[in-house]
């Protein structure tokens, strides 16, 4: 079964980037693009790696984080893609327990290379 990774953005033209910087990876791709869709998503499926498109979600608390990762669970593995470049929101997202911050405009090797990475880890 291949692994699933949800990408999370209200911005259709930056989803469709993600998936064409993913394609060819062995796993499959679905999206999410308000925050009802986000949490239908993962009531019904548990991913391997969720990458959020903005760090808005998670700045008021980890719901976001404690949806994805009931009871404590390792994985999902999170993602965060953002133009935030302040010190305090990255550690603010790190400490509510995103894996990973990578700012905009992002490298796009960088990110196949992690994507990768996760879901062989």
């Amino acid at each position: 079964m291949k692994p699933k990774i949800l990408i999370l953005s209200d911005n259709e033209i930056r989803t469709e980037l993600i998936r064409t910087l993913l394609a060819g990876i062995d796993a499959e791709l679905r999206t999410a693009d308000t925050a009802a869709c986000f949490r239908r998503q993962t009531a019904q499926t548990i991913y391997e790696l969720v990458i959020v498109l903005g760090a808005a979600p998670f700045l008021n608390g980890s719901e976001w984080v404690e949806r994805l990762r009931p009871r404590l669970l390792r994985r999902p593995t999170i993602y965060v893609l953002s133009w935030q470049h302040a010190e305090q929101t990255v550690l603010s997202l790190l400490e509510c327990g995103v894996d990973q911050y990578m700012t905009l405009p992002l490298n796009p090797v960088r990110l196949r290379a992690k994507v990768i990475g996760a879901l062989m880890g």
